[in-house]
């Protein structure tokens, strides 16, 4: 009778492998329950750095303008950086002159895939939230120049300056520099058939540091949005880089579900 006793009573304790596997189904399951989208500590990481850094993007490229204007140029620490006002109507390092609709588009399709890789990370991954929130502030920063400064070029006098119309007399345009200083009334007037208006993105942070003689070791120039692309897209790929190499992390559960 013992014995049938036994048989019928389970074991009060489970192998070791039973429970690491029970703990790692319900650890698997709470990852997914725990969606960045559902987590407001995400939300706060994401948007505050998405946020500060749109604000010091298009705060920084105001400043350098009204102070130094176009062609402004001043040395901060030498051979190390410098400040150079300057207008990009590409993308980056000049790529595609001219092309406001098409990196207006991209921008967007851009914005809408960090904003599904937030929706679907899970909460714990703290430092990708604060990559996607850099991106996102380097994005909307670059297209709200080629949105909002868009200028035409003129080469009045042999001189060529980015000027934006304050007004039309007949079929000229009247133009003034841009920025416009209300302490410089001058303006030109210009057919509206030679000029043409364009994007334009506002740079002025430069890395004058050469290396071997006269070849510089970056010899574009750049703004606060750039930065914060590079660093955000750099944490990303060594994200993508460490779960390729490594087990896979699960995803957060869709939202909807």
């Amino acid at each position: 009778m013992s014995g049938s006793v036994s048989q019928s009573n389970p074991p009060a304790t489970q192998p070791a492998n039973a429970i690491s596997a029970t703990d790692s189904q319900e650890s698997h399951a709470g990852v997914q329950a725990t969606s960045s989208f559902r987590s407001v500590c995400s939300h706060v990481r994401f948007w505050a750095i998405a946020v500060l850094g749109l604000g010091a993007d298009l705060g920084s490229k105001d400043w350098a303008f009204h102070r130094y204007h176009q062609g402004g140029h001043e040395v901060i620490i030498p051979h190390v950086l410098e400040f150079q006002t300057m207008f990009n109507t590409g993308a980056l390092f000049g790529i595609g002159r001219g092309q406001t609709q098409l990196f207006v588009a991209a921008s967007i399709l851009a914005l809408a895939l960090v904003l599904w890789m937030f929706a679907r990370s899970s909460a714990q991954r703290w430092l990708l939230h604060l990559a996607l929130g850099a991106i996102l502030a380097g994005a909307l920063g670059n297209m709200y120049d080629r949105i909002f400064v868009q200028l035409y070029r003129s080469t009045e006098g042999g001189r060529v300056a980015f000027v934006q119309q304050v007004g039309q007399q007949g079929s000229d345009l009247m133009m003034r520099e841009y920025p416009i200083d209300h302490h410089d009334s001058r303006q030109m007037l210009i057919p509206s058939t030679q000029v043409r208006k364009v994007g334009c993105v506002r740079d002025f942070i430069k890395i004058p540091t050469r290396l071997f003689g006269d070849q510089e070791l970056w010899p574009w120039v750049f703004n606060v949005a750039d930065m914060l692309l590079v660093f955000g897209v750099g944490i990303l790929a060594i994200y993508l880089w460490r779960d390729r190499a490594g087990p896979p992390e699960p995803l957060a559960a869709p939202t909807g579900e």
